[in-house]
C-alpha cells in the first residue's frame, strides 16, 4: 500500500498540533504535539530507587533506562523522520525482559532538535479488524518473535511533560475509515490517519460541534449561508486537525468505539464535516478558529457500519494491556531524568495522579487498563 503524509496543520495550530508524518497500517503513525496550554507533569515522583540489573541497565517499577548507543541513536533518528522503525531498540529491550507486553514505548535520553515528531507510532502486528478499517492481519517480522508485542511508540523526551501517549496507542485501532467519509483533510492538505475538520474533538484531533458558528447568520449555530462573496465562513473553539489536548483529553466516543469499548448506541448518531474548508486565522483574542468552506456533510453511524460493518466488543482480554517505557541513551540516564520517565510511565498505567493529566484507563472510562508496571529484567 502506498504510504500517506501529514503535513502540518491549520496556520497557528500547527505549531501546536501538526508536526509529524503519518502512514498506512505499515508505517510509522504519528502524533500531536502537547496541549497549546503546556503539559503538566506528575505532582509528586514515585521512583522507588535502582535494584541490582545487570551493568547499563536502571531499572524503576515503571521505566527502565539502557545504556546502548546504537539503539539510542536509532530513536534520535525515528524522532527526526530519518528512520522508519524501532528495529534496534525493540530487539535490545527484549534482550533484558520477556515477551509480555502489547506496547513499548521508546523515549529519546535527550530533547532532540529539529525533531518532525513529538511522538510517533508504528505497527508491529495487527489482527485484520474490517470494523474500523483494517481488513487484513499485519506482523512486521522484523521485530522479532514475540507474538503479544502490538506497536512501538518513539517519544521525544522534551521536558513539555506526558503526552501525548493516549493519541499514539488509539493508532493501533484509528484512524482509517474509508476515504470517502472525508475525514483527515481540508481544502489545502491531508492530515493522515486523523480526523481533521470533522466535529468529533478527539485525542485524535477534530473541533467541537458544539462550538460552531456562523459569520452569516452571525453568530448563530449551522446551517450557515453564504456570505455576498459566496463564500460560507464559521469558525470553531480552538483545536487541532491532528490532535487534541494530549494525555488530558479522554478518548472521544466513536474513538471508544473504534477501540471496541463501547457499542454504537453509545456514539452520536452523525459527524459533521466541512467540506472544502480553508483555514484562515485564529483570533489572538478569543482564540477561535476561522473557515471558509464550500458546505457541510454528515456522516451517520449507519454509514460507517454500512461501509465496514459493526465493530464487535473487545474481549476482556482485548481491555487489559501491558507496556513498557524504555529510554535508551548514550550514558546512564541523569536522576531527574529517570524520575521524570518513571513519573510519566506512572501516571500513563494509573498508578500516580497528576493534576490535568489521565491515563490509560481514566481516558477509557474505566473500560480498558494499561499496566506499566515492569516485569523481572534478565
Amino acid at each position: 500500500m502506498r504510504s500517506r503524509s501529514s503535513r502540518a496543520g491549520f496556520g497557528l495550530s500547527a505549531l501546536l498540533f501538526g508536526l509529524a508524518g503519518c502512514g498506512d497500517d505499515a508505517a510509522p503513525q504519528d502524533a500531536g504535539a502537547p496541549p497549546a496550554d503546556g503539559a503538566v507533569v506528575a505532582d509528586a515522583a514515585v521512583d522507588t530507587g535502582p535494584v541490582v540489573v545487570p551493568d547499563g541497565v536502571q531499572l524503576r517499577d515503571h521505566a527502565v533506562n539502557i545504556v546502548d548507543p546504537a539503539a539510542a541513536n536509532e530513536i534520535r533518528q525515528y524522532v527526526l523522520g530519518q528512520s522508519p522503525q524501532l528495529y534496534v531498540s525493540v530487539a535490545k529491550f527484549y534482550e533484558h525482559f520477556a515477551d509480555e507486553y502489547d506496547f513499548i514505548y521508546v523515549f529519546s535520553d535527550a530533547p532532540v532538535p529539529m525533531a518532525t515528531a513529538f511522538a510517533r507510532y508504528t505497527p508491529v502486528r495487527r489482527a485484520a479488524l474490517p470494523s474500523v478499517g483494517l481488513p487484513r492481519a499485519f506482523a512486521d517480522a522484523r521485530y522479532g518473535d514475540h507474538p503479544h508485542l502490538r506497536g512501538a511508540v518513539g517519544v521525544n523526551f522534551t521536558a513539555a511533560g506526558n503526552g501525548p501517549t493516549l493519541h499514539e496507542t488509539l493508532h493501533h485501532w484509528a484512524t482509517f475509515l474509508d476515504a470517502r467519509f472525508g475525514f483527515g483533510r481540508d481544502r489545502d492538505q491531508g492530515f493522515g490517519a486523523h480526523w481533521g475538520v470533522a466535529g468529533i474533538y478527539g485525542q485524535h484531533g477534530g473541533f467541537d460541534p458544539a462550538t460552531v458558528r456562523c459569520a452569516n447568520p452571525a453568530g448563530m449555530a449551522p446551517p450557515c449561508m453564504p456570505d455576498a462573496d459566496g463564500v460560507t465562513r464559521v469558525s470553531t473553539a480552538s483545536f487541532g486537525p491532528n490532535a487534541n489536548g494530549g494525555d488530558s483529553l479522554a478518548y472521544a466516543p466513536i474513538e471508544l468505539y473504534l477501540m471496541g469499548l463501547v457499542p454504537r448506541a453509545e456514539v452520536l448518531a452523525s459527524v459533521l464535516v466541512f467540506d472544502g474548508a480553508h483555514f484562515v486565522n485564529q483570533d489572538a483574542a478569543t482564540r477561535r478558529m476561522n473557515f471558509e468552506i464550500t458546505g457541510t456533510h454528515t456522516v451517520t453511524m449507519d454509514q460507517i457500519i454500512g461501509v465496514h460493518g459493526e465493530r464487535p466488543p473487545a474481549t476482556a482480554e482485548e481491555r487489559a494491556f501491558r507496556a513498557a517505557f524504555v529510554s535508551f541513551s548514550d550514558t546512564p540516564l541523569a536522576a531527574d531524568r529517570m524520575a521524570a520517565l518513571e513519573r510519566w510511565a506512572a501516571v500513563f498505567g494509573n498508578d500516580a495522579t497528576a493534576r490535568g493529566l489521565l491515563s490509560f484507563e481514566t481516558a477509557t472510562g474505566g473500560r480498558a487498563t494499561m499496566s506499566t508496571r515492569l516485569g523481572p529484567v534478565r
